[in-house]
């Protein structure tokens, strides 16, 4: 008995079931790289009724990322991707993301291992106590301008939307 078949065929492919928001973040969703931030500072938003039926916005210049099922699709952001443009603290990391990979990349590491080692506040049940604490790069700190946003803040950004990544990526690895 498979039971992810369901009343739609096979489960997978052309037979899922979404959430209703359609279309890919960036150009090449399977990339890593700073490009979800590039696209989201490069274009002008307005909200839309998406093919699944929800709103989302979507870009007058129609860019497009790889497809789902092939070929292309064009680009969208959920609502929650577009408030950080109209957030000033957010807008910040959003704009030294879009402009400095490498700053993304650290951030990264830091929410990553602060996801992965700590219990957010329950020490009875912490992960990897033994693990040494993400010390960001010294060299960028010191060149860093006075008026970027903090470590702290970044990663706290991204630890939110990585939970949600590994939610998604938890789901897909059953399909």
């Amino acid at each position: 008995m498979d039971a992810w078949k369901g009343k739609c065929g096979t489960g997978s492919g052309a037979d899922t079931w979404t959430s209703g928001f359609e279309g890919p973040w960036t150009v090449n969703p399977i990339q890593w790289d700073n490009s979800y931030f590039t696209t989201l500072v490069g274009h002008n938003w307005t909200n839309s009724t998406g093919p699944g039926g929800k709103q989302q916005w979507h870009s007058s210049e129609k860019p497009q990322g790889l497809g789902a099922f092939g070929g292309s699709e064009e680009i969208m952001m959920l609502t929650s991707d577009v408030a950080l443009l109209n957030d000033p603290m957010y807008l910040d990391i959003v704009n030294e993301f879009a402009g400095d990979s490498t700053a993304l990349d650290e951030a990264f590491a830091a929410a990553w291992h602060k996801l992965t080692t700590s219990a957010f506040g329950n020490d009875d049940n912490a992960r990897c106590t033994g693990a040494a604490p993400y010390v960001a790069s010294p060299a960028k700190d010191a060149a860093a301008p006075s008026a970027s946003p903090s470590t702290s803040a970044a990663s706290g950004l991204l630890t939110s939307c990585m939970m949600g990544f590994l939610l998604a990526v938890s789901v897909l690895a059953l399909n």
